[in-house]
């Protein structure tokens, strides 16, 4: 096999969502593969890389002024940009609450963070990509904009406790169908940019992973998530790893418009 296949050596990768659990872990990933990679997000990150691979930006991709100030930069600096990551969320109090409590404003808050904040990423980057003839997108979904939740799964969690601990009311957890909605979209959405534009070369995937392991969930919630996947587990964040490369690397360069499902077999049955 050709050693090279998966290198990102002289590859420029810009990474939206770097700070969180998955940017991460793709930052490490793609150091590791020798690529240059500039990290973003809206927030500092608490575990910053010390290498010379690897820039941090901060600033709200979700406002178009620094959004486009901020691919001016990069492109002036870096000459070409060969890979870009969309691996943006939103969560807030709203996501977590039954679906006839919700409020617009925050059904408009998850479509803004999960589907239109990557619409701004594309729309603003998608020049560069065609006029150098070259580029892969690479979309972060999820297997819930794949299929439907089973509420049950949250009963007795104590995910309250860690995504809305500044929220004592509410004392239980669902999944907001806004993120159904916004992920199902990205996978189409994804689905069109490829078909757009591959006449320039410009590939455009996805990756849906599965429930991703955070720190302090309880047992209750681990075992009913384990019990709806066929590998009896939730993934390890660094189980990502593998797709990332695969599609920001010339190993995919025969492959767009594909949604790669990394779930554990939770979608299969």
């Amino acid at each position: 096999m050709n050693d090279k296949l998966f290198d990102l050596t002289n590859k420029n990768v810009i990474l939206f969502g770097g700070s969180g659990i998955l940017g991460t872990e793709f930052s490490k990933i793609l150091i590791k593969y020798n690529a240059n990679v500039i990290s973003c997000d809206i927030r500092e990150s608490d575990e910053k890389i010390n290498s010379s691979s690897i820039e941090y930006i901060t600033f709200d991709a979700g406002q178009e002024n620094e959004l486009n100030e901020f691919r001016d930069r990069i492109i002036t600096k870096y000459n070409k940009i060969d890979v870009i990551v969309n691996c943006l969320t939103a969560k807030y109090n709203d996501f977590y609450l039954p679906f006839d409590k919700v409020s617009l404003a925050g059904w408009e808050i998850g479509l803004k963070g999960n589907l239109t904040i990557p619409f701004m990423i594309c729309k603003a980057f998608i020049n560069q990509l065609c006029e150098q003839r070259f580029g892969s997108i690479i979309n972060i979904s999820s297997v819930y904009g794949l299929v439907g939740n089973d509420q049950s799964i949250y009963e007795g969690s104590n995910l309250h406790e860690i995504y809305v601990k500044d929220s004592p009311d509410i004392t239980q957890i669902y999944s907001h169908g806004v993120y159904n909605a916004a992920k199902g979209g990205l996978n189409n959405f994804t689905r069109y940019l490829a078909a757009y534009y591959g006449k320039y070369n410009v590939r455009v995937n996805a990756i849906s992973p599965g429930g991703i392991e955070y720190p302090k969930e309880n047992d209750t919630f681990l075992k009913k998530y384990a019990a709806k996947t066929p590998l009896g587990r939730k993934a390890k964040a660094n189980e990502m790893n593998g797709a990332l490369i695969y599609l920001a690397s010339d190993a995919s360069s025969y492959v767009t418009g594909h949604n790669l499902v990394v779930d554990g077999g939770f979608t299969c049955w």
